[in-house]
């Protein structure tokens, strides 16, 4: 039981942080379109880009096949 809480603490400070790390993200986007004096517009390919890049930056943190259970 006391691990399911360990647990939860830990999905829940990573949701918080993730949370945090996209409006910051957002912010910047923002930011630095009103720098170049456009408008924020983020197409379909800035999207995919960016998605792509977090989930390269999340595989490469796991590092697959090599868990805890070693």
């Amino acid at each position: 039981m006391d691990e399911k809480k360990s647990n939860f603490a830990l999905y829940l400070a990573g949701g918080v942080i993730g949370a945090v790390i996209g409006v910051v993200a957002a912010m910047l986007v923002e930011k630095s379109a009103k720098l170049e004096g456009s408008d924020p517009h983020i197409t379909g390919k800035k999207l995919s880009k960016l998605g792509f890049g977090a989930v390269s930056a999340l595989w490469s943190l796991i590092e697959p096949g090599k868990g805890l259970s070693k």
